[in-house]
């Protein structure tokens, strides 16, 4: 039902906004490496749920330039993905660049082929030298990041494995290492933050994709202080209707009904949980899950015997379990939160609760991640035994049903 819900908020959204008419924008590139015969892709990023739909493509005919002339009838945010003639784009630890577009900017980019999803932008929203700075400063620490995801890739293809594992090391650990420059981004944005009380269409934009696990007191509260002209903006307007959608999710609500098939073949649904605590976690090989996983486990083996269950959702086990079989028994293999991931990789093939994969040609599997709006890793739903929802959130809602469990099932004891 959601589902149907956010396809139809998109429809009104783009409905009011398309009255003020289109008006013409222009995007001027100078980006060292172009080819004649390179692609430009602009993609529309469908907020909230990162949809992408078709744009506009722009073919390079001047080595290093490019230009594009187009209409937009409103605010509009786009991936922006580079296609070579010929050869690889070069690895860089970004899949692709988001940037917001509005109609009449003139918006100017530069920066190289090979960093281009690091380049410069200006005009626009990107005219805020505040911002400016925000984005440059987050753009440098990325592409050092990027560089050992590019070296350990060079590395494995020279199959020197120990000097590749080393690179790789370093790459999941670059933020646990550098934390004064992630220091220095956080307070960037801070300040960038604080410095606008009225919003900014960079910041409204920023926050939708949230606004699937933020509370919805505390959304509303952020929405009131925008101004007038970006709460009636398209993205104003899409802001408040998702917003309001999420309401339907909030603590004390009824949890959507669901069906499910699970990993040995069993058909579940929400009313096989009645009378029981069920926490939905969504874990894969992320850094916050690889962290947590083990207290899920140790709350799981308190708690299960009392009336507890766990119901994991994962897109495939069977990718987790060939990296974890990939990996060298006889020494280490760090990443970020663990020393050696390959002992958490098979605890986490070998969960003892319910498992439900997502890549499967079980569509009723993905329908309960929409239902609950899952999104991102690791995510939780607690539902109590009345089904209603208890928490919902990333590590938060975790310890919420912590909290809760040691209250109903530990008699009271500490947290």
């Amino acid at each position: 039902m959601l589902r149907t819900l956010f396809i139809g908020l998109l429809a009104a959204a783009c409905g009011t906004a398309a009255a003020a008419g289109p008006q013409k924008f222009t995007v001027d590139g100078r980006i060292d490496g172009l080819q004649p015969g390179d692609t430009i892709r602009f993609e529309t990023i469908q907020l909230p749920r990162w949809q992408y739909l078709p744009g506009f493509d722009i073919v390079v005919k001047r080595p290093g330039r490019f230009r594009y002339k187009g209409t937009l009838e409103h605010d509009q945010y786009y991936m922006m993905t580079y296609h070579p003639k010929t050869g690889k784009v070069r690895k860089n630890g970004r899949a692709g660049k988001p940037v917001i577009i509005t109609p009449g900017d003139r918006i100017p980019v530069a920066g190289t082929a090979d960093e281009i999803y690091y380049s410069a932008w200006g005009g626009g929203v990107y005219s805020d030298p505040e911002l400016a700075e925000v984005l440059r400063v987050e753009d440098s620490l990325e592409q050092v990041r990027g560089s050992y995801l590019r070296r350990y890739a060079e590395l494995m293809e020279q199959k020197d494995t120990l000097a590749a594992r080393e690179c790789g090391k370093k790459f999941n650990l670059f933020y646990d290492d550098n934390r004064a420059a992630v220091d220095r981004v956080r307070t960037l944005n801070r300040n960038y933050r604080k410095n606008h009380p009225d919003g900014t269409l960079y910041l409204l934009v920023e926050e939708i994709p949230g606004l699937s696990y933020t509370p919805v007191d505390k959304a509303r509260a952020t929405f009131d202080t925008y101004s007038e002209a970006l709460r009636e903006s398209y993205f104003g307007q899409l802001y408040a209707r998702y917003m309001e959608a999420m309401a339907r999710l909030a603590v004390g609500q009824p949890g959507p009904d669901f069906t499910v098939t699970t990993v040995d073949g069993r058909t579940l649904t929400k009313a096989d949980f009645r009378g029981k605590y069920l926490l939905m976690y969504h874990w894969g090989m992320c850094p916050g899950s690889i962290a947590i996983d083990r207290y899920v486990r140790e709350l799981y083996d308190e708690y299960h015997a009392q009336g507890f269950e766990v119901m994991g959702l994962t897109q495939s086990i069977d990718v987790i379990r060939k990296v974890y079989e990939s990996l060298p028994a006889d020494r280490p293999t760090p990443a970020s939160g663990t020393d050696d991931i390959r002992p958490v990789l098979a605890r986490m093939v070998e969960h003892p609760w319910i498992e439900v994969e997502l890549e499967t040609d079980h569509p009723e599997n993905q329908a309960l991640t929409e239902a609950y709006v899952i999104q991102g890793l690791p995510f939780f739903v607690f539902l109590g035994p009345d089904g209603k929802i208890l928490a919902r959130e990333f590590h938060q809602a975790f310890q919420d049903a912590v909290r809760i469990l040691n209250r109903e099932l530990g008699g009271g004891k500490d947290e």
